[in-house]
């Protein structure tokens, strides 16, 4: 058979349907990004820094009208509540008794500032606003972390407010015939209240982290902190062995049982309930 025989791989380059020739597309080389991306895309890929974590945690401590509201009148009522509790004591004849006051307040005087972390910790959990920052950045560590910035922040206030308060009110009160005793043992003054301060923002955080529902959380703390307040002067033989402050009872010398015992059985108490709750919250499902 003779006839016209085009070009070997002539019928390969014309285009079927009279359409100009495609020419290829350069690919990527091998871990190349693409040439067009936008600038947004970046910051997305890019991993939140610790330090915007942690600002952000902020934020949220003063996130809704109720959070800055309690977190207007919590230092008033820090305050005002101590000055008006030590101010009504007279008779204090040793270093302890001068103390003691400083150290009962420290289980309701900040019991408004508690109530601020109580509702961002458990409300993270109740209103499933910890999605979204897990999903920015996905480790549970981290966001830990930066909420115990912000915790230590509220701790650190607390104790200086309650220190410098007691300083300042404590030698207004007390007798004259028996003195001013604390400014000869300042660093234990300190210790002490930064020691109970410490105790007692942590009875909040376990609270609220065993608890995800911030108006169940803030129940029984608001339940248990008086109960406790009240055990503590009506029955402190019994109450000293479960008390959170009772490290801070006893270096105030103020502890009821002449043994340290129940120093270790708080701790391993209070210690114990905060690894459960550690472990609980690591654990909670987000959906």
């Amino acid at each position: 058979m003779s006839g016209y025989q085009p070009p070997h791989g002539a019928m390969a380059q014309a285009p079927a349907t009279g359409a100009p020739p495609m020419s290829p597309q350069p690919m990527p080389a091998v871990g190349q990004p693409p040439a067009q991306r936008s600038p947004w895309q970046y910051r997305a890929e890019r991993r939140a820094s610790f330090l915007a974590q942690v600002r952000v945690e902020f934020r949220k401590l003063a996130g809704t009208i109720s959070d800055r509201i309690l977190l207007i009148i919590g230092p008033l009522v820090l305050i005002g509540l101590s000055v008006w509790m030590l101010s009504l004591v007279e008779r204090m004849e040793s270093a302890a008794d001068q103390l003691a006051p400083a150290v009962w307040l420290l289980r309701i005087a900040a019991i408004v500032l508690h109530a601020v972390l109580i509702k961002l910790i458990a409300g993270e959990w109740q209103h499933r606003s910890a999605q979204p920052t897990l999903l920015v950045q996905p480790s549970r560590a981290r966001y830990f972390l930066a909420q115990a910035v912000v915790v230590l922040a509220v701790w650190l206030f607390c104790a200086a407010a309650q220190i410098a308060v007691t300083f300042i009110v404590t030698p207004m009160s007390t007798a004259p015939t028996s003195g001013y005793l604390l400014d000869y043992r300042p660093g234990w003054v300190i210790g002490v209240l930064m020691l109970g301060s410490l105790s007692a923002v942590m009875a909040a955080l376990i609270v609220s982290m065993l608890i995800p529902n911030a108006a169940g959380a803030l129940a029984v703390y608001f339940g248990v902190v008086p109960v406790m307040a009240i055990m503590s002067g009506v029955a402190p033989e019994v109450f000293v062995w479960i008390d959170p402050l009772a490290p801070a009872v006893t270096l105030a010398g103020l502890s009821p049982v002449d043994s340290p015992a129940p120093v270790f059985t708080s701790l391993a108490l209070w210690l114990g309930l905060f690894a459960l709750s550690g472990w609980a919250v690591s654990r909670r499902d987000l959906a």
